[in-house]
């Protein structure tokens, strides 16, 4: 679904996950970590220590269960301070009309990611990490409202 784009990602965007930390991305937990990460770095615009996300959602989970619910990454942001709140039944056309919030969610394959940030035409969405570069999908809205249809999220106010 996420191809190259002729788009550039914007410079608040690139910016803020920019400065985040980078070190080996070995698990889903610390692929997940990089993406709660990314969605405060690009709400709040300040650092927060991949590494103790990473802990704390693995402290979550046993090692038979590798999935992590939307509840796990509320309560990861709340562990942190950080305020979340969490959508169930949401259209994705209101979702859309938000302009400074950070939203959280998961795709039709299953996929966590963040949506930080959109223009008139696109939505920007992280899905973690890869080659030590965050994999950014710039994905027209209408793409987004039409396939992102799963009606949970949360969303950083």
């Amino acid at each position: 679904m996420c191809s190259a784009s002729v788009q550039h990602i914007p410079n608040n965007i690139q910016s803020s996950i920019s400065k985040l930390k980078v070190g080996s991305i070995e698990s889903n937990s610390s692929n997940i970590a990089f993406i709660i990460a990314s969605a405060i770095a690009a709400k709040y615009d300040k650092q927060i220590d991949l590494d103790l996300i990473n802990v704390y959602l693995q402290a979550q989970r046993n090692q038979k269960n590798f999935h992590y619910s939307l509840l796990d990454i509320k309560k990861t942001f709340e562990n942190f301070n950080i305020s979340v709140e969490a959508k169930k039944n949401a259209s994705p056309f209101d979702l859309l009309n938000l302009s400074n919030e950070i939203l959280i969610s998961i795709d039709q394959q299953d996929q966590l990611f963040a949506l930080v940030g959109s223009s008139q035409e696109y939505v920007y969405l992280i899905y973690g990490i890869m080659n030590k570069k965050a994999l950014i999908c710039t994905l027209k809205k209408s793409l987004f409202i039409q396939n992102f249809t799963t009606k949970k999220f949360l969303i950083l106010r």
